[in-house]
């Protein structure tokens, strides 16, 4: 199988609070919501979205890129009430070398409450025990501290800043950047993420046949 085919059947995670599962239009609303907030994109390289119109057509573009293998982010969906409080998954993966970088947004409305850490932990389990990956990233913009916690609480261990690594709306910001072994993760305990056996089956044999 190729990288496209990660996203080709419907997955289904499940976390404690959290259904991770691709993104549709029928959740339009609640990512315009949360995407249309400044304080949503402070630490993010995207500008709040304009209209519903054009989180609609975003999503479109989405779904076009789980199909050629350019997307790897899931919805985060409140599994008590099926609303979508944002995403997170895999910003890039590096299949060469074993490695990929995670990522997550949620709803303001929503953090303080544990979900980011619960989302990064199913990408986590994910990245190493599916994908088998040797070492997983997370970035954050410095000054977003609650992030660096968020992925810290995940076993994430800090290496550093990278000065003015990027660019981000007209400045140049100092990037922050964790990491974690599949070594590391699996010498500590981990809560069970309950994953259909349909996905597994799907990402175990993509990445590795033997």
């Amino acid at each position: 199988m190729e990288a496209s085919d990660l996203f080709s059947k419907k997955l289904r995670i499940q976390t404690g609070r959290l259904l991770l599962r691709k993104i549709t239009l029928a959740d339009a609303s609640d990512m315009f919501e949360y995407a249309s907030k400044p304080e949503t994109t402070e630490y993010l390289l995207w500008e709040p979205h304009p209209s519903y119109s054009y989180t609609a057509e975003l999503i479109r573009h989405l779904q076009r890129g789980y199909s050629d293998g350019r997307y790897f982010d899931f919805a985060l969906e409140l599994k008590q009430t099926g609303k979508m409080i944002g995403t997170a998954g895999f910003t890039s993966l590096d299949l060469k070398n074993n490695t990929g970088e995670a990522g997550y947004v949620i709803n303001p409305s929503f953090r303080n409450n544990g979900f980011a850490t619960e989302a990064l932990s199913a990408i986590i389990n994910i990245a190493f025990m599916t994908l088998r990956l040797n070492r997983l990233e997370a970035k954050y913009i410095d000054g977003n501290f609650a992030s660096l916690r968020v992925m810290k609480k995940c076993g994430m261990q800090f290496e550093g800043i990278l000065r003015q690594k990027m660019l981000v709306k007209g400045r140049y910001r100092d990037i922050g950047i964790c990491s974690l072994l599949r070594e590391e993760y699996l010498a500590k305990p981990r809560e069970s993420i309950v994953c259909e056996h349909t996905f597994l089956g799907c990402l175990s044999g993509l990445f590795h046949k033997n």
